[in-house]
């Protein structure tokens, strides 16, 4: 989906980031949500389409990213389960080594209820000693997994429900 949605503008990325399977984290625990903050998934997906959206105005600033990505098999519905997981047992901060950022006070937060099952989250991340919020959702629609990270408190639901549409459509 690219164009205007909810008042935001969605376009694809000028370059998509993610170097196949580049991303750890110093505590296993927290490899799932360490591959969702940049983009990935839990589990390998077979096909990966991301978009970023930003505000409306002459100078539009990025304040989200989404993601949808097809898995075989049961890997959408493990995908989540690492999630729920990680959000019980991934404590305290962790790093991804190679990045700057530190992430911490990871925390679960209210999930749309949206597709076949959902889970949100939240954690804050830390660079230089500026910290930013970042909220997920991440909704599972039988294979296929529709991930939104925002720089905010709030998800933009209006277009998480457009790209959910567009699946089944």
């Amino acid at each position: 989906m690219v164009g205007t949605v909810a008042g935001l503008r969605v376009t694809e990325p000028a370059e998509d980031s993610l170097p196949e399977g580049a991303y750890r984290a110093d505590k296993d625990e927290c490899l799932p949500i360490a591959r969702l903050a940049f983009t990935d998934t839990p589990r390998p997906a077979t096909a990966r389409a991301v978009r970023e959206f930003s505000g409306p105005g002459e100078l539009p600033s990025t304040v989200g990213a989404m993601w949808v990505t097809v898995h075989q098999g049961d890997d959408a519905r493990s995908a989540l389960d690492d999630v729920r997981k990680a959000l019980t047992e991934c404590s305290g901060s962790f790093k991804v080594p190679g990045a700057p950022m530190i992430y911490r006070d990871l925390e679960p937060a209210q999930a749309p209820d949206l597709g076949d099952e959902s889970v949100g989250f939240r954690f804050t991340t830390s660079l230089s000693g500026v910290s930013s919020p970042a909220t997920y959702a991440v909704v599972r629609t039988d294979h296929i997994l529709t991930t939104m990270v925002v720089i905010t408190d709030t998800l933009p639901r209006p277009l998480l429900e457009a790209q959910l549409a567009k699946l089944s459509g």
